[in-house]
């Protein structure tokens, strides 16, 4: 059984999903209304459609980031998303054994 804040903490970041996978809802529905409103090769839906479409990939990629970002553990959760990698790798850095030089301007 977890502590109140454990169990406030879990209703926050609840909360934050749902209503941020509403607005990415809200927003693939906006663009369903365009096409059936003014027509699949209407200037109108051209026009707003990539928007719309970028704005929704931005509302998935700050869900993203809450995910891995914060020691909520998402995958226990209820309704939590499964997509969502838990595990990181990084490679260790090269040892340089040569001159150090920068990336920067090498001219004279």
């Amino acid at each position: 059984m977890g502590t109140a804040m454990e169990t406030k903490e879990k209703a926050y970041f609840e909360d934050v999903e749902r209503e941020l996978e509403g607005i990415k809802r809200r927003i693939y529905l906006l663009r369903e209304e365009l096409a059936r409103t003014y027509g699949k090769d209407s200037p109108m839906l051209v026009a707003h459609d990539r928007h719309l479409i970028e704005l929704a990939e931005y509302v998935d990629w700050k869900l993203q980031v809450l995910e891995k970002g914060t020691s909520f553990d998402w995958m226990t959760s209820r309704g939590a998303r499964k997509d969502i990698e838990s595990d990181v790798s990084v490679l260790a850095p090269v040892d340089g054994s040569g001159p150090d030089i920068s990336g920067g301007y090498l001219g004279g």
